[in-house]
């Protein structure tokens, strides 16, 4: 059994002391979970996506729990960009944690936009876009209530926008509502992203059969939790196979050996998500869980894992 293990890692041009992060949306800003671990553990934090505006999100109910998960239709409900920089940062950089900023807009112009201003702030060590969630501003996408991550034209332009207005690693996060992975990603490998997050939730759906009314005021949400995980393993490993940048892989991470399956799928670095909710410190726990499993296993560093699958 080894001693010493080394747990960092280059995530495309972000140097992270551990290849854990948190899934956008599930972690906030950090500081409620502060209360039950240290968050400057964590190899970078990943905000609750910005926008440029504040938004309220969707009308409740909001959260439906599910077997083995739960949809969520929050609609993005965030501060917006102004009070990200007051009042959220201060904390964020005096925790010395790295931040990937999540950002959604409205346009490639918006995504554009809210990443110079980050880098300008200095208020991100890199950018991840969502693109991940429908763009109503957009007619011929917005009819199907599609996403732009589903257009593999689209995530070319977008990243290739946001690409051109930062200089910070630029990480892409698409949706699993695709027939196939590989188009999207190479997308935004080839328009310049540094790295591809996967994945974001499934499309799903609740009734309660009493009122024959759906359970979420918005109809349709996004399914999390450990019931997507085999979904989101097999989508990592069928873009690790072809991509050159590294994957970042999240969706259903709930302990150490679920990590695991991703870095030998082929993903650089994880990211825990709802479990969070179900257990505070879930991703310091994935951290020692993660060394753990090296050192009983004689793996040295990050990299003797990543692509182990043994077929």
């Amino acid at each position: 059994m080894l001693a010493n293990v080394n747990l960092e890692i280059n995530l495309g041009g972000l140097v992270m002391k551990n290849p854990v992060t948190v899934a956008s949306g599930t972690f906030g800003y950090g500081e409620d979970y502060d209360k039950y671990f240290d968050i400057s553990r964590l190899g970078a934090l990943t905000t609750k996506s910005l926008t440029l505006k504040p938004r309220a999100g969707n009308k409740p109910p909001r959260l439906v729990e599910t077997p083995a998960g739960m949809l969520n239709a929050i609609g993005l409900q965030n501060v917006g960009l102004d009070e990200y920089l007051a009042k959220k940062l201060p904390f964020l950089r005096e925790k010395g944690v790295p931040i990937i900023a999540n950002i959604y807009g409205y346009s490639p112009e918006e995504y554009a936009e809210l990443a110079a201003r980050l880098e300008n702030a200095g208020a991100a060590d890199a950018i991840e876009a969502n693109l991940s969630c429908p763009n109503v501003h957009d007619a011929r996408i917005a009819r199907g209530a599609a996403f732009v991550a589903q257009d593999a034209d689209k995530v070319a332009l977008y990243t290739r926008t946001i690409r051109s207005a930062t200089r910070l690693p630029l990480f892409v996060k698409l949706t699993p509502n695709v027939m196939n992975i590989c188009e999207p990603a190479l997308a935004a490998e080839q328009a310049g992203a540094n790295a591809i997050s996967l994945i974001n939730t499934l499309l799903g759906m609740a009734i309660d059969p009493e009122t024959r009314q759906p359970r979420l005021a918005n109809i349709v949400g996004g399914l999390s939790g450990p019931a997507i995980r085999p979904v989101a393993l097999k989508m990592v490993w069928d873009a690790a196979r072809v991509l050159k940048v590294p994957v970042i892989g999240m969706g259903g991470i709930c302990e150490a050996a679920d990590a695991i399956q991703f870095f030998l799928a082929g993903a650089t670095a994880v990211a825990v998500g709802s479990m969070s909710f179900r257990q505070p410190d879930a991703a310091a726990r994935v951290i020692d869980g993660i060394e753990a499993y090296m050192k009983r296993h004689n793996v040295e560093n990050i990299a003797g894992l990543v692509k182990g699958m043994r077929i």
